[in-house]
C-alpha cells in the first residue's frame, strides 16, 4: 500500500540537524509515511528544485515540505489530516517551545512578506498540501532557487481558487539559531524573486498599476542603501535586475502556466507595505 503522506526534506550543509528531523518524524503517532531527503551540499540546485525533485519521486496523496532545522510534534500529521484547507501551514515555535514564531505570514502587494499584518497568506517552515494540487500548480517554481519559492506557490494556489490557512493544533519547533543573517547572496535572490513574481502571476492591468509604485519604494530602498551598505546595489540590487532582464523571455512564457480562477483584487495582500514594515519593526538591515 502506497504511503498516505511523503515528507520531503531538504539538506544544505546541516546533516545534524536533518537527522534531528527524521528522527521526529519517524517518531510520529501516524505511520502511514515515507521520508525522502536530498543533499544540496555537494551540487545545489536551489530548494525549489530539489524540492520538485523529491515530489516526484513521492507515492503519498499528501506532500509535506518541512524544513530540515526543525523537529515536529508526535501529532503533527493526525492533525494535518484533518485540516480544510488546500495548502496547510503549521504552528512554528523556537526550539524551547516557549516563543512562538511567525508561521502564519501575509504578503503585500509586491510579493514581500509584511509580518501578520493582514490575512493569511502562507505558511512558513514546512507546507502541506494536496498531491494533486501541487502538481496542477507546477509544483515550485524552480528559478526562484530559494528566499520566496513557497510565498510564489501559495499566490499561484490563491490565483487557481485554493484555500491557504495554517493548522492551529500541528506543531513544530524550529532551530532559529540555524537561520542565515542578512547577505548580499539573500537581498539578491529576494530582490530577483519579487520582480519574477511579480512579472508572471499579476495580469498585465495589475502589473500596470503595481509596478510604478514598486519602483518608487526600491528607489527609496536604493537611496537608503546607497548610505549604509553602497556595496549591495552592485551585488545584490543591479545583478538582481539584470538577471530578470535576461530571464524575462523565461519568465513571460511562465506566465502562461498560471492558472487564473480568481481575479488579482481578491487575492487576500496585506495592505502594509513590507518593505516598510521591515524597516519599522526591525530597523536598518544589517549585513554579514
Amino acid at each position: 500500500m502506497s504511503p498516505r503522506i511523503s515528507v520531503c526534506i531538504t539538506d544544505y550543509h546541516q546533516p545534524q540537524f536533518t537527522q534531528y528531523c527524521i528522527k521526529s518524524v519517524s517518531n510520529c503517532r501516524f505511520k502511514d509515511i515515507e521520508i525522502l531527503t536530498w543533499d544540496n551540499s555537494f551540487n545545489n540546485i536551489g530548494l525549489a528544485a530539489s524540492s520538485n525533485r523529491l515530489a516526484r519521486r513521492a507515492k503519498g496523496k499528501y506532500l509535506f515540505f518541512l524544513n530540515n532545522d526543525t523537529i515536529v510534534k508526535r501529532d503533527i500529521f493526525d492533525k494535518l489530516l484533518l485540516s480544510s484547507f488546500d495548502v496547510t501551514g503549521c504552528k512554528m515555535f523556537d526550539y524551547s517551545g516557549k516563543e512562538e514564531l511567525d508561521s502564519a505570514l501575509s504578503l503585500d502587494k509586491f510579493g514581500l512578506p509584511a509580518g501578520k499584518t493582514g490575512p493569511t497568506f502562507y505558511p512558513d517552515g514546512a507546507i502541506f498540501i494536496k498531491r494533486k494540487v501541487f502538481n496542477e500548480l507546477g509544483g515550485f517554481d524552480e528559478k526562484l532557487f530559494l528566499y520566496g519559492e513557497d510565498r510564489d506557490l501559495c499566490w499561484r494556489a490563491w490565483l487557481a481558487g485554493y484555500t491557504v490557512g495554517v493548522c492551529p493544533g500541528a506543531v513544530f519547533y524550529h532551530n532559529t539559531h540555524s537561520v542565515s543573517g542578512t547577505t548580499y547572496f539573500q537581498r539578491y535572490h529576494s530582490e530577483k524573486n519579487v520582480w519574477r513574481c511579480m512579472l508572471k502571476n499579476y495580469t498585465l492591468k495589475s502589473l500596470l498599476r503595481i509596478l510604478p509604485k514598486y519602483i518608487f519604494w526600491s528607489f527609496l530602498e536604493l537611496s537608503l542603501m546607497s548610505f549604509i551598505k553602497p556595496k549591495s546595489i552592485f551585488k545584490s540590487y543591479l545583478p538582481a535586475y539584470l538577471w530578470n532582464i535576461r530571464n524575462l523571455k523565461d519568465t513571460l512564457k511562465s506566465r502562461k502556466n498560471v492558472i487564473r480562477r480568481v481575479a488579482d483584487k481578491d487575492i487576500p495582500f496585506s495592505k502594509k507595505i513590507g518593505k516598510f514594515f521591515v524597516l519599522q519593526t526591525q530597523g536598518v538591515p544589517k549585513f554579514r
